[in-house]
């Protein structure tokens, strides 16, 4: 007599014994709930080191302006700190002066000094060290809050001379996007680079479309997170160009079903160096013309 054959029927049991019929698209609540509360705590642990940061740096500086300290207890202080706390780091003879230097620099300023806690050690460290001017400095610091750039963007935007193309180039936005969007000068910028893309010299078109798409996370980044609103109607839209032509400019800028802001791509990073060269002149400039007002201001009264 042959066998029955029996077919067993095994539902998908999970380890717990309960079906596993739920969709993980579910779970998306819990995760959002946990890297909530995962940032919370980084930016109440960032917070907490900056203001001590503040705080000794403070401290430090006025000791050293007292003359009560001259810079050898600084060495002092840092061996102090290795040998009673053991393990502890960032407290180096180096590290304390760039408190000293990160107070110094903000304290006096009642608009950007609230704002530092914002950012980690590391960006403030950078934006120090390769920032001339106040405006300057708060500028990248004001951006790097808003776009919630890492080390890399910030370090990236530097190289790109952003703030010099910011006071030197400013968007040429159309009469209907200033109407409808008033900030969209702060937002968008006169040109884009996209060296991330890594065309060739002699690219198409299609070339940058392809790799628009290929990095768009990339691009989005570039944008800005001010661009990205989809809950702002009407849109506007950004004409990017190799170089603007002042006829296709002007064609653009006049439309008014469309409302457009124009805008070169570049696949290079700048010369910051002639940029800064080009910033210290415009500042030049201007400081004469303010010179000039002054006199005539003078003489007439």
């Amino acid at each position: 007599m042959k066998p029955k054959k029996v077919i067993a029927h095994v539902k998908n049991v999970s380890a717990q014994g309960a079906p596993d019929a739920t969709d993980e698209s579910s779970f998306a609540e819990v995760v959002n709930l946990i890297e909530e509360a995962r940032t919370r705590a980084y930016q109440a642990v960032n917070t907490e080191l900056i203001c001590l940061y503040w705080k000794v740096g403070e401290y430090i500086n006025r000791k050293l302006d007292s003359a009560e300290w001259g810079d050898g207890v600084v060495d002092q202080l840092a061996r102090h700190i290795a040998r009673t706390m053991a393990g502890l780091r960032g407290f180096s003879r180096e590290n304390l002066f760039r408190m000293r230097l990160f107070y110094q620099t903000y304290a006096g300023d009642k608009k950007v000094s609230p704002l530092v806690t914002q950012l980690p050690w590391t960006h403030h460290l950078i934006i120090m060290g390769q920032c001339k001017r106040p405006e300057e400095r708060e500028f990248y610091l004001r951006l790097a809050i808003r776009e919630r750039w890492g080390k890399r963007e910030l370090e990236r935007q530097l190289r790109g001379a952003l703030f010099e193309r910011a006071v030197l180039n400013p968007p040429k936005v159309s009469p209907r996007v200033r109407q409808t969007h008033p900030a969209a000068v702060d937002v968008f910028k006169d040109s884009y680079f996209v060296e991330f893309l890594q065309l060739p010299k002699d690219h198409t078109e299609a070339d940058l479309h392809q790799g628009l798409v290929n990095r768009l996370k990339d691009f989005l980044v570039e944008l800005g997170r001010d661009v990205k609103k989809p809950h702002e109607n009407p849109a506007i839209g950004v004409l990017l160009c190799a170089s603007k032509d002042q006829e296709v400019v002007e064609y653009a800028l006049s439309r008014s079903l469309s409302p457009a802001l124009i805008a070169e791509y570049r696949t290079k990073l700048p010369e910051k160096q002639f940029l800064q060269a080009k910033l210290h002149e415009f500042y030049r400039h201007a400081l004469e013309g303010q010179a000039r007002i002054g006199s005539k201001k003078r003489k007439d009264s």
